[in-house]
C-alpha cells in the first residue's frame, strides 16, 4: 500500500508549503483578500446543489474557471514561490514513488491472503502434459462447442506464457461440492489435471449476478509447493449471453487461478478482480505465471 503513503506525503508537503506561504506573504489591500474575484466563484459553488450530477467535462471546466484566479495578478503579487516549489517537489516525489510501485507490482500467488505457507506454489514444468477436461452436459451443443474451442485457445495462451504443456482430454463428468466450492470427478485422466465445470447459478450458493466464475488449485504437495490438481467453475447464465471476447476473458482469469495466480492490480491484467473484456495476458500476468512454474522432479512425470 505504498501509494497511500505517497498521497499522505504529498498532502503533508502541500499543507507545509501553504502555511509557509501565508507566513511569508506580504499583507495587501483588503480587496486582494476579500474582493469578488476570490469569493464570488467560491460562494456560487458552495450554494449549488450538493448532489448535482457531475459530467465528464466538469473537471476541465472547473480548471478553466479557477485557472485565471490562481494566476491572477492580485493573488500572485506578494506571494513567495513556496507553494509552487512544494507542488513541483511533491509531484517529482510522487512520480518517483509511482515508478517504484509499478515496478514492484505483479500478479502474485493465489495463496497470499489465505494460506501463507503455500505462497509460491505452482505447476511443475514436466514433459508429460497437464491435462484438462470439461463438463458441458448442461450447455446446449452449440454453446458446448463454442466454449470448448474458446477454452482450448485460452489454455494455449497460458501454455505459451508459462512453458507448461496443456492437453485437452475431452468430456469428464464433474462432481460439485458447494462447501469446498470445487469440482472433481470419479474419473481422473492423469496425475496432473484441471477439471472445468459449467453450472447453473441455482446449483451453487456462490454464483450470482456478480460472481460469474471461480477457481482454485484443489490439490497441492505442500512439501515441494507443487500444484497437481485444479478446479474451475463457470456460470452458464453468464457464458450463454456474453460475447466471445468476454467469455475468453472469464476463462483466462479462472484458469489463471487454477494455475496458482492471485488477482492483479491493473485493469490491463487478465487477473484483475473485475473481469471485463481483457483476453490478452499482460506483462504482469506473464511474469506472475513464470514465477510460479516449478522445475520437474523425479516421479512427477518428466
Amino acid at each position: 500500500m505504498i501509494w497511500i503513503w505517497a498521497v499522505l506525503l504529498v498532502i503533508g508537503l502541500w499543507v507545509l508549503g501553504f502555511f509557509a506561504a501565508r507566513a511569508l506573504r506580504k499583507p495587501g489591500p483588503p480587496d486582494r483578500r476579500i474582493g469578488d474575484r476570490r469569493i464570488g466563484p467560491r460562494r456560487a459553488a458552495e450554494t449549488g446543489p450538493p448532489t448535482a450530477p457531475v459530467s465528464e467535462e466538469a473537471p476541465q471546466a472547473e480548471r478553466r474557471v479557477r485557472g485565471p484566479d490562481r494566476r491572477g495578478k492580485d493573488r500572485r503579487r506578494g506571494r513567495r514561490a513556496w507553494p509552487i516549489v512544494t507542488v513541483l517537489v511533491s509531484s517529482l516525489m510522487l512520480a518517483g514513488i509511482g515508478v517504484v510501485t509499478y515496478a514492484e507490482t505483479r500478479v502474485g500467488s493465489f495463496f497470499a491472503e489465505t494460506t501463507p505457507e503455500l505462497v509460491g506454489s505452482g505447476w511443475a514444468s514436466c514433459d508429460t502434459p497437464v491435462t484438462w477436461s470439461v463438463d458441458t452436459s448442461r450447455l446446449t451443443p452449440a454453446e458446448a462447442n463454442l466454449a470448448t474451442a474458446q477454452m482450448t485457445a485460452d489454455f494455449a495462451k497460458w501454455g505459451a506464457a508459462s512453458g507448461l504443456n496443456f492437453q485437452f482430454v475431452g468430456e469428464v463428468p464433474i462432481i460439485y461440492n458447494d462447501t469446498t466450492l470445487q469440482v472433481t470427478s470419479d474419473v481422473h485422466p492423469s496425475d496432473r489435471h484441471i477439471f472445468v465445470g459449467f453450472l447453473h447459478d441455482a446449483e451453487s450458493s456462490y454464483i450470482d449476478s456478480r460472481t460469474v466464475g471461480f477457481a482454485a488449485p484443489s490439490k497441492v504437495f505442500a512439501n515441494r509447493k507443487e500444484i497437481v490438481e485444479g478446479s474451475v467453475v463457470l456460470s452458464i447464465e453468464y457464458v450463454s449471453q456474453v460475447s466471445g471476447r468476454k467469455e475468453s476473458a472469464l476463462f483466462l482469469h479462472e484458469i489463471g487461478h487454477a494455475l496458482g495466480l492471485g488477482h492483479g492490480t491493473e485493469k490491463a491484467d487478465v487477473m484483475y478482480p473485475i473481469v471485463g473484456t481483457t483476453n490478452n495476458l499482460s506483462p504482469a500476468d506473464i511474469e506472475g505465471i513464470r514465477a510460479l512454474v516449478r522445475a520437474c522432479r523425479p516421479g512427477t512425470g518428466g
